[in-house]
């Protein structure tokens, strides 16, 4: 299976481990690749169809490749599966995806008229995040969530796709699984309080992609594990990740 994500540091986040996760449990012929620009929002998307500048970092595993165009990258392969999201300060603000995403959503269909396009829905940032988006959640991780949730699912149901929860497991996590509750001593799910951590938020997206995206609902077999992060801790996360049905 081919992937191509279009998004930002977000998308990164969620492509690094998917293949070393797949390549563990046996699986050799899934690319997950990632059109990067830092802090990327979808009105940079759209205008990027009309100049077609070499601004995106072609990734995979999270390493930039080379530089490309975003029509390039589209027509560089036959994807699979195509990837939209929105930049996370305004992921949970429904105004700020119109027209764009419609934009790049009618691109992709014509360049690339057999890929499944889906939406990248991404998390809320931390408690007591410092980002400067944050004030317009309240600063507040249930209030961004529920925002992004909302945005998400009407954006999804306007351009007839489907969603890849990613923020929505992530949350999950956080308020079911105590290993998780920052705010009670538990392990931090981000590197910073709005990207995912190397340790264990990486790997709880990547394992959503490859349930979503690339269909395996099984990932018990999974023997990739992220440096430092703590084994049973892993394995928690792969039992309660597997037991959610997409």
């Amino acid at each position: 299976m081919k992937i191509l994500a279009i998004g930002n540091s977000f998308s990164q986040d969620a492509t690094t481990y998917i293949e070393d996760i797949a390549n563990s449990m046996g699986i050799e012929d899934i690319t997950a690749a990632n059109l990067y620009i830092p802090g990327c929002p979808l009105t940079k998307h759209a205008e990027n169809l009309k100049t077609d500048e070499l601004e995106y970092e072609y990734q995979l595993r999270g390493k930039g490749i080379y530089k490309t165009s975003i029509h390039a990258a589209l027509v560089s392969d036959d994807w699979d599966v195509i990837t939209m999201q929105q930049v996370s300060g305004d992921s949970g603000l429904y105004d700020t995806f119109h027209p764009y995403i419609d934009e790049l959503y009618a691109e992709i269909k014509r360049l690339c008229p057999n890929a499944k396009v889906l939406l990248h829905r991404t998390w809320a940032y931390e408690e007591r995040s410092g980002h400067n988006r944050f004030i317009d959640y309240g600063r507040n991780h249930d209030t961004m969530n529920a925002a992004i949730e909302e945005t998400s699912q009407k954006i999804a149901s306007e351009l007839g796709i489907d969603i890849i929860p990613a923020g929505k497991v992530v949350h999950e996590i956080k308020k079911n699984l105590p290993e998780f509750d920052v705010l009670n001593g538990g392990a931090s799910l981000y590197r910073d309080r709005f990207h995912m951590g190397n340790c264990y938020g990486r790997y709880i997206v990547a394992c959503v992609w490859l349930k979503k995206v690339c269909g395996i609902q099984d990932i018990s077999s999974a023997r990739f594990i992220p440096n430092e992060a703590y084994p049973p801790l892993i394995k928690k996360l792969n039992e309660y990740i597997n037991q959610i049905q997409f």
